[in-house]
């Protein structure tokens, strides 16, 4: 698994963005690929059927933004840890288009799942 994601590290991936011509459309991105998109629907899933509050941004989510410090992270969902150990030290915020992935110590947008 380990070195399955340097490889992907050196090529384009592919990640889920808002603003295509259709919902969920996916689009290239340089960056790679964080969560599988088994995980993404699982994430996905999740924010459906639960009562999570809505971050409010000065600005659109996007791919390198910081998050300010006085928007709360939310935990990844308990489910995960069996099935992607390696991204539960990862945090999200859901705002109303999409879902942002956060490396926590930093507080950066590292992928956006479309909602």
């Amino acid at each position: 698994m380990f070195a399955l994601a340097i490889v992907l590290g050196a090529a384009p991936a592919l990640s889920q963005v808002t603003g295509g011509s259709q919902p969920g459309a996916v689009v290239e991105s340089p960056r790679l690929v964080v969560l599988s998109p088994e995980t993404q629907a699982m994430v996905r899933e999740h924010v459906k059927r639960s009562d999570l509050p809505v971050a409010k941004l000065s600005e659109p989510a996007r791919i390198d933004m910081f998050i300010p410090e006085e928007v709360e992270l939310l935990a990844m969902p308990q489910d995960m840890a069996t099935e992607t150990p390696t991204t539960t030290s990862y945090r999200y915020l859901i705002t109303t288009d999409v879902i942002a992935v956060v490396e926590p110590q930093s507080r950066k947008v590292i992928q956006l799942i479309t909602r």
